[in-house]
């Protein structure tokens, strides 16, 4: 893996297409991406959320949702991903703003589109949809037919506002 040490918390490392990632638990993000960046690893390019929900692989993921980090060693030109598998009863993970400040932006997306919650973040809040928005576009089981939705209480209190901090 180039000439990266490989963060302590690493449980998965591998290669795609070229491009090398490694695959944390969502406690250790912060340490790994602390860790990555003392490395050289100071550009962050983006973060996106991917839904794994009847994704057709061979071999099904961890979880249903999966964070990517990009970073770049703008040094050495390498680019590597972080990946952060969070379960589908709980998807919520720290987090890293004020690690890379433009992360404040992605993870206002996310949890936009996605409904991930990021714990300590200054102003959880939607950016793309209606404050009045029910649900999370992005999620694989959104309807996007027109077809009528019933939303029970317990999802609209939580689809429609973050926890208070």
């Amino acid at each position: 893996m180039s000439d990266l040490r490989k963060p302590p918390a690493t449980v998965a490392e591998g290669a795609s297409m070229g491009d090398e990632w490694i695959v944390v638990p969502r406690e250790a993000i912060r340490e790994t991406l602390t860790d990555l960046k003392e490395q050289g690893y100071a550009s962050y390019v983006f973060m996106t959320c991917v839904d794994h929900l009847a994704t057709p692989l061979v071999e099904p993921p961890q979880e249903r949702f999966e964070l990517v980090y990009q970073l770049r060693n703008m040094e050495t030109g390498h680019e590597l991903r972080v990946r952060v598998y969070l379960p589908e009863s709980d998807p919520r993970a720290p987090s890293v703003h004020d690690i890379y400040r433009p992360a404040n932006w992605d993870e206002r997306e996310t949890y936009d589109m996605f409904g991930i919650l990021f714990e300590g973040h200054p102003r959880l809040t939607r950016i793309l949809m209606p404050e009045d928005w029910l649900g999370h576009p992005l999620r694989r089981d959104f309807p996007v037919g027109g077809e009528p939705v019933e939303f029970s209480e317990d999802y609209e209190a939580w689809q429609t506002a973050p926890p208070e901090a």
